[in-house]
């Protein structure tokens, strides 16, 4: 049952949960905080090193309490489906239940209204025990919310969390993914076994390949992906066009903008990169004026699908893909077979040869290495929008804290995963069995149940947000939706996977309330520019001649002033390594 003895102390993957038990009488503030900013000259950042050595803590003495406690959880549920409705319907939580006497009471906002629930409920100052997203909701920051007298910092709670507490401490990065600007450790964190690689990027029509005799290694560079969108002009429905384009002229995945080491002022952090430990503005860069240049061209040439440009979209829209209308596009390592089985019966061009393949961010330059390519699609071991904070009116702390520690212990982590029971292989009323040979080769010896699987419809999410702590604090072995997947599907990460993420801004960097109303203003002028300039390049509007007048616009909007805030809140992310050994 112990199975994860050899997954001691790994890393932190979105940003958790705050402490506090006592009074919060103080009303909220409404003012911009004072607070001002560090250095703006470039920090360097801890790199991660792997696991570190270490002894797991004493087993903890179970149940807690010797009667049923309450705490009561206030968390967004976008999910419903056979036998989920609410959070009290997740295996994890009742067998959290069974074995420490705590009961959790949740309470779900209506989905679309979150943040305003948030907002009326700092201030009528009647707080649950838990807050879910406190760093994404707080206007501030986790450090104003603390100061504020609504979250209390669990740093003097650290000794009767011994599980969790090892988890914090593994290594640098994870640390100061954890911790605030002054050093609070606001909250229990969702730690991953390892940094999450990319779940989705760029793929390409494999039988469309196939059929006209094309090795897939063509798409290995620009030029090479040219030449298959030129040959796939006549596969698509009605010649619309081969390239999808998602996100607005730039791919959140970093797809093909990621070639020229820029991001999406839509989608990745409002464009801003870190190159070299310096925040920079991507529209600035010479490689966003090549990359626009490019697609432009593609565009005049009839490679690209015109209507991206009114569909707004994180990954490829499935009837784009189902229907034949794009051949190169985003999309998501687990929905390959989905999108198969739904060709096989496209109104519009229907195809059950229908097949992908993933392919690596093109290099500019065949003479490039992959490791030339700094930005791709990934995530932190902390993720700041599955945080979870207690409450300074939490009813009872210490055994709050002692709850949470619990779900990083050996048993904890295993339940967290796979559901908490364990049984052969096909028995249907287990979450998941145990295949001493690994093979569908994950590293993980476990698996969810086939019975389990077939009941969802095979949608490995729902699984895992009936049977796991899917959005909520914990440790996660982001692997385990493989053991539902074959190995060629695995390898479509591993491909994605082939670039660096040297610029990829990282998660938990966090401007104070001043910077972020000096910035928000300055940054939703300045993206509205920069899009309309790509996408009127693209479509032949406008000259790409005209980039450095684009960029003087930026700089009359004052953008050198919002990519400071960005510097000096980088800055200071950086510099939490100091609390480490305190």
């Amino acid at each position: 049952m112990k199975k994860f003895i050899a997954l001691l102390l790994a890393l932190l993957m979105m940003a958790g949960l705050l402490a506090g038990c006592g009074g919060g009488e103080e009303t909220p503030s409404t003012e911009p905080s004072s607070e001002g900013t560090t250095s703006t000259e470039p920090t360097a950042a801890p790199s991660y090193e792997g696991p570190v050595e270490s002894t797991e803590p004493a087993e903890i003495e179970l149940p807690l309490v010797d009667d049923i406690h309450d705490f009561e959880y206030w968390i967004e549920n976008p999910y419903s489906f056979e036998d989920f409705s609410t959070y009290g319907d997740n295996l994890f939580f009742q067998w959290m239940e069974d074995q420490t006497n705590v009961h959790i009471v949740w309470n779900h906002p209506a989905s679309g209204s979150v943040q305003e629930a948030f907002q009326t409920m700092i201030l009528s100052n009647e707080l649950p025990d838990f807050i879910q997203g406190v760093k994404g909701y707080y206007t501030g920051g986790v450090d104003k919310m603390v100061s504020d007298g609504y979250l209390q910092p669990l740093n003097d709670y650290m000794d009767i969390m011994p599980h969790y507490k090892a988890k914090l401490y593994e290594d640098e990065t994870t640390f100061i993914q954890c911790v605030s600007d002054e050093g609070n450790i606001w909250g229990i964190h969702q730690i991953c076994d390892r940094p999450q690689g990319a779940w989705f990027g760029f793929g390409v029509r494999q039988d469309w390949l196939d059929d006209l005799g094309i090795d897939i290694s063509t798409a290995e560079t620009i030029d090479g992906l040219e030449s298959i969108l030129t040959a796939f002009k006549d596969k698509t429905y009605e010649n619309c066009g081969p390239l999808w384009l998602s996100g607005g002229s730039f791919s959140p995945s970093c797809a093909l903008n990621g070639s020229y080491n820029v991001a999406s002022v839509t989608w990745s952090n409002n464009g801003i990169i870190n190159k070299d430990g310096t925040a920079v503005y991507s529209p600035l860069e010479t490689g966003f004026k090549d990359y626009v240049a490019k697609i432009a061209d593609w565009y005049a040439k009839g490679l690209v699908n015109t209507e991206y440009v009114a569909t707004s979209s994180w990954a490829t829209p499935d009837d784009r893909w189902v229907n034949g209308q794009c051949g190169v596009g985003d999309f998501v390592y687990t929905n390959d077979k989905m999108l198969a089985a739904s060709a096989a019966l496209s109104e519009l061009q229907p195809d059950p040869d229908f097949a992908l393949s993933a392919i690596t961010t093109p290099k500019v330059d065949a003479s490039m290495d992959w490791s030339d390519i700094h930005l791709r699609n990934r995530q932190d071991k902390v993720f700041s929008v599955n945080s979870m904070g207690i409450s300074t009116q939490c009813n009872d702390l210490e055994l709050a804290c002692k709850y949470w520690d619990y779900a990083f212990t050996e048993e904890g982590i295993e339940a967290a995963n796979w559901g908490p029971y364990e049984g052969p292989e096909g028995d249907a009323s287990a979450t998941y069995f145990v295949d001493p040979t690994d093979a569908n080769g994950d590293g993980h010896q476990e698996c969810y149940q086939p019975a389990l699987m077939e009941k969802y419809g095979n949608n490995v999410t729902n699984v895992q947000v009936k049977v796991s702590s899917f959005l909520t604090p914990g440790y996660r072995i982001w692997s385990r939706e493989w053991c539902t997947l074959e190995k060629y599907q695995i390898e479509y990460c591993n491909t994605w996977d082939k670039v660096g993420i040297e610029y990829v801004w990282p998660d938990g960097v966090t401007l104070t309330a001043q910077e972020g109303n000096d910035a928000s203003v300055i940054l939703a002028n300045c993206n509205t520019i920069a899009n309309e300039w790509a996408a009127n390049v693209i479509t032949g509007v406008e000259s790409i001649d005209t980039w450095e007048a684009m960029c003087q616009r930026l700089k009359d909007n004052k953008i050198d002033e919002a990519v400071a805030c960005y510097q000096a809140a980088l800055a200071r992310y950086n510099d939490r390594i100091q609390y480490m050994d305190e």
